[in-house]
């Protein structure tokens, strides 16, 4: 789907870049304990979310927290880490 909306994109004469790509996520951030997709350590949420945004070019997430104190962590833990991850990669 992302070459299909890279492929519009041009067509249209709009550079792909330019287009926000944004998915909600929702899971658990544990501390320690992994149980699939999204629900496991903050290190876990990094790589997962960094792969998301390198490989089908998402620059937004939405986090839908399950749990009390989620949000938090995900602003906090999370987020600096994937911008860190994602420049470093892309660099």
């Amino acid at each position: 789907m992302t070459r299909q909306l890279d492929d519009a994109a041009v067509e249209a004469g709009r550079d792909p870049a330019s287009i926000r790509r944004i998915l909600n996520v929702n899971g658990v951030i544990t501390n320690g304990e992994t149980k699939g997709t999204l629900h496991g350590p903050v290190s876990q949420w990094v790589e997962e979310l960094t792969n998301l945004a390198n490989t089908y070019s998402f620059d937004t997430f939405i986090f839908w927290a399950e749990d009390d104190g989620q949000l938090a962590r995900f602003a906090e833990e999370v987020v600096p880490a994937v911008r860190a991850q994602v420049a470093a990669e892309r660099a």
